[in-house]
């Protein structure tokens, strides 16, 4: 198929974009950000979704505060100090932070120049009967960019009152190691949006490709709460992404593409499938395992035109691995893993599109 002169032209800004971004980066290590060195100061946040349970009896100031002494120990093992906690609550109450979703830079901002912060941790718990669910972010105050992600879930069991172990548990695991602080190329993954799914799928798709990218090396992402958090300053809308939301994450987030990701379902009424009781709290069973499409596409915020995009399908049900095993991972693990699979597909895409 021939093309048009504005679709070569396109053609060639987008190679060049792409190139750009998919510049190996050299790994820069920062001396502060090592254990046993000068240790990095972090200033900790924590959200949480859902509500106490008969299993998981805890109010939301007792799980706030134990996550706060949890994470605190956990990173001053690891070598990282954390900042007096007034300070940081006192900013998270000027700049009404309600969820660590969103947060605009001036936070980043303040929370560096005032309370010391080199690092923010944010950390997201909810409660769903007997399952909490631990996500874990690291991100470095004076950019946005995300060191670390991590994300656990733990069970109590039917009749178990003791919410601490769970949370120890759950937090141990979600606490990431943080990423050296490496000067490869921005990039912005946006929030996942969810078609058929309830919001949890879309934070763990997100979560999941922030993850893979992570592991890659060779890039320095944005926590996706900056992109939103510009936008909501700038009264703009990342759903809608028209040019005036365009032009604010360009001239905020100091990058030119974002990858847009998308998690579908098909299934009109969710399966449940029935699963060892140590993987549900003794129910005995696990909900909302269905098939899913895991979409991402590269949008050129200078015009804002669709640059590439592939799809990754996730089929419900049981999964067959090596020697005959058979296993039946939850909702959050499958979208993980998912992807992880998406992310190396796409990135195969860009690569044949930048070549």
């Amino acid at each position: 198929m021939r093309c048009g002169p504005g679709r070569r032209r396109f053609a060639g800004a987008l190679a060049l974009a792409l190139a750009t971004v998919l510049a190996p980066g050299t790994a820069r290590t920062n001396p502060a950000s090592a254990p046993g060195d000068d240790a990095p100061t972090a200033g900790l946040v924590v959200h949480l979704l859902g509500g106490p349970s008969p299993q998981l009896p805890a109010a939301a100031g007792e799980l706030r505060a134990a996550a706060l002494d949890l994470v605190a120990a956990m990173l001053q093992s690891r070598g990282v100090t954390t900042c007096a906690r007034a300070a940081v609550e006192d900013l998270v109450e000027r700049h009404v932070v309600r969820t660590g979703a969103a947060f605009g830079s001036a936070f980043l901002d303040e929370l560096r120049a005032q309370a010391g912060a080199e690092l923010l941790v944010a950390i997201s718990l909810q409660v769903e009967g007997d399952r909490l669910a631990a996500r874990v972010r690291a991100i470095d105050t004076a950019d946005g960019a995300l060191r670390g992600i991590g994300f656990a879930e733990a069970y109590a069991g039917p009749r178990d009152g003791d919410w601490r172990p769970v949370l120890t548990a759950a937090l141990r695991e979600a606490v990431p190691a943080l990423a050296p602080a490496g000067d490869g190329p921005r990039l912005v993954v946006l929030p996942a949006r969810q078609v058929g799914l309830g919001p949890d799928a879309a934070m763990s798709a997100t979560a999941g490709l922030l993850a893979a990218i992570l592991a890659d090396g060779r890039w320095r992402p944005l926590d996706p709460a900056l992109a939103a958090g510009v936008a909501i300053e700038a009264g703009c809308d990342l759903d809608r992404l028209d040019g005036r939301a365009r032009a604010v994450l360009r001239e905020r987030c100091g990058v030119e593409c974002v990858v847009a990701p998308e998690i579908v379902a098909f299934d009109e009424g969710a399966r449940r499938e029935a699963v060892p009781g140590e993987l549900t709290g003794g129910t005995g069973l696990r909900a909302d395992v269905v098939d899913f499409t895991l979409n991402l596409r590269l949008l050129d915020l200078r015009t804002g035109l669709l640059g590439a995009t592939s799809w990754t399908f996730s089929e419900g049900g049981p999964e067959q691995g090596w020697f005959g095993r058979v296993s039946s991972p939850g909702e959050p693990a499958r979208i993980r893993a998912t992807a992880r699979r998406a992310w190396s597909r796409f990135h195969g895409f860009l690569k044949e599109s930048a070549s």
